[in-house]
């Protein structure tokens, strides 16, 4: 049966790696997102692996062998647990082909969050405060409106340390 593995890749190898895993015969996935980065004062549309290192790999273990995968250009070797090589659920891979757009770049979901929502910060030092959602800053940081001793102060912190206030 034919199930999905990770494979775990050399630095910045992704692409060489499922090159050379195809021509062994190998189904494989790298999914990939168009991200803005900032370089040199200027913002420029880049495309990076979704999963930085890893690849998805589909075989049947039971029919061909995965130890060629440890020696194939690009790759460190299956991701595995107790020894074992870790699958990754079907219902995975194809939610994440779903979202394959034309361009082969995975649509990410849009930000859950609007400028002007109440949330609340759920944990670190400032846990149990109230704020105002002004901007995302990066793909994983927040810049919120606290007031703070009387006046509205902007501060940036990691996204899952907020919860959205009902």
């Amino acid at each position: 049966m034919h199930c999905w593995f990770a494979v775990l890749t050399k630095p910045r190898s992704e692409s060489v790696a499922q090159v050379h895993l195809q021509r062994q015969g190998f189904e494989c996935l790298l999914p990939k997102v168009q991200r803005a980065v900032r370089r040199g004062g200027a913002v420029r549309s880049r495309i990076e692996s979704l999963f930085p290192r890893y690849l998805f790999l589909r075989a049947d273990p039971d029919e061909t062998s995965l130890a060629a995968v440890r020696s194939t250009r690009g790759t460190v070797g299956l991701v595995r647990f107790g020894g074992i090589p870790a699958q990754v659920p079907d219902r995975v891979v194809e939610r994440i082909r779903s979202r394959v757009r034309a361009d082969d770049c995975v649509e990410l979901a849009t930000p859950d969050l609007e400028p002007g929502a109440r949330v609340q910060v759920r944990s670190g030092a400032l846990c149990g405060w109230e704020a105002v959602f002004k901007s995302y800053d990066g793909a994983d940081r927040v810049r919120l409106l606290l007031e703070l001793l009387g006046t509205t102060r902007e501060i940036v912190m990691p996204r899952a340390l907020l919860a959205t206030r009902i």
